[in-house]
C-alpha cells in the first residue's frame, strides 16, 4: 500500500499494483520514510489530486533484477514516500554504510538538497551566514555549512527549535527581531514565513546573496524595500544535483545529533490522523514512520 492524497485535507491509502524487477532494477521493502512535514501538509492542501505523499525512505533490497551488483539485503535510501515497497533504478538508490544507524542515514536525501542551494550561493570561507528557520531544511543547512567550517547563525522564534539550532552547531540563534541588521553575507530562508524571510532580508549586508530552499510556505514570501535597498541578490533552489556524490560526504559527517530531527515516530497505520496533528505552526521538526512487512 501506498498513501496519497485524494482530495484536499485527505489522505488515504491505496494498494501498490504488483511489480516486477526488470534489468538494473532493485525491489526495496521499506523500513522506514520520514515526513517533510511543510511540502506534506502544502500537497494536502492544496494538490494536485491524487498524488503521492512522502519522500525520503529508507529499506532493504529483497530483490535485485539482472546486471545489478547491489546485494539482497543491504540497507538504502531511496524516495519511494509512504509505501510499503518500490522498484528503483539500481543507480538511484543510496547504499547505507554499516556503521550508520537507519535515523542519521534518512537525512541524506534532504542533505543533499540543501547543500545544492548553498551551491548556488556559494558562500566564501570568511562569510557570514545566516539560516532562516531550524526546521528540517534549516538544520540540515546548518549542518552542511558547519561541517564546511563555515561561521553559521540561526533566525528562528521558537524556544525547542532555538535549542536545536545550537546543538546542531550554531555559532549565534536570534528570535525575528534581534538579529542585527547588515551584518551578514549570506542568507538561506528555510522559514517558510513571510516574517522570518523579511527578517532574512533586513539581516543581510548590501550586496548580499539569498538562498530560497522553503516551501509549503505559511504566507506568501515578498520581496520588502530592504531587496532594492541594499541591492540584495535572491535565488531558489529545490532537488539536489548528484545524492551519491554527496552522500560519500556526508556519511564521514553522520552525527547522532542528526536522530533529534525525528521527535515524533508513528506506525504507518497511524500515519493518516498524524497529519492534522502536524498542521499547526508548532509542528515538530519532521516525523518518522515505522513499517512493519
Amino acid at each position: 500500500m501506498r498513501l496519497i492524497a485524494a482530495a484536499p485535507l485527505t489522505p488515504r491509502w491505496e494498494p501498490l499494483a504488483p511489480r516486477g524487477v526488470g534489468p538494473g532494477e532493485v525491489r526495496v521493502q521499506t523500513r522506514l520514510s520520514a515526513l517533510s512535514v511543510a511540502s506534506e501538509l502544502s500537497v494536502l492542501r492544496d494538490g494536485p489530486f491524487p498524488s503521492a505523499l512522502g519522500y525520503q525512505t529508507l529499506g532493504t533490497v529483497t530483490e535485485a533484477g539482472p546486471g545489478v551488483t547491489l546485494p539482497v539485503g543491504a540497507r538504502v535510501v531511496t524516495t519511494l514516500g509512504h509505501a510499503a515497497w518500490g522498484v528503483h533504478g539500481a543507480s538511484r538508490v543510496i547504499p547505507v554504510p554499516d556503521d550508520v544507524p537507519d535515523r542519521a542515514a534518512l537525512s541524506v536525501i534532504l542533505a543533499e538538497e540543501t547543500a545544492k542551494g548553498l551551491r548556488r550561493v556559494q558562500p566564501a570561507p570568511h562569510e557570514r551566514v545566516l539560516v532562516a528557520g531550524a526546521g528540517l531544511l534549516g538544520l540540515l543547512s546548518v549542518v552542511n555549512l558547519t561541517r564546511a567550517g563555515h561561521d553559521v547563525s540561526v533566525i528562528e522564534p521558537r524556544a525547542h527549535r532555538q535549542a536545536l539550532a545550537r546543538q546542531f552547531g550554531a555559532h549565534e540563534v536570534y528570535g525575528p527581531e534581534d538579529a542585527p541588521r547588515d551584518a551578514f553575507d549570506v542568507g538561506v530562508e528555510c522559514s517558510a514565513a513571510p516574517a522570518g524571510f523579511a527578517a532574512l532580508l533586513g539581516a543581510l549586508k548590501p550586496r548580499g546573496r539569498c538562498v530560497v530552499l522553503s516551501d509549503g510556505n505559511w504566507g506568501a514570501l515578498t520581496l520588502t524595500p530592504d531587496f532594492h535597498r541594499k541591492e540584495l541578490s535572491v535565488v531558489a533552489s529545490s532537488d539536489g544535483e548528484d545524492y551519491a556524490v554527496h552522500a560519500r560526504w556526508w556519511w564521514r559527517n553522520v552525527s547522532p545529533v542528526l536522530e533529534a530531527l525525528y521527535p515524533v515516530t508513528v506506525a504507518a497505520a497511524d500515519l493518516p490522523d498524524l497529519y492534522a496533528r502536524l498542521s499547526t505552526p508548532d509542528r515538530p521538526v519532521s516525523a518518522l514512520v515505522e513499517w512493519i512487512p
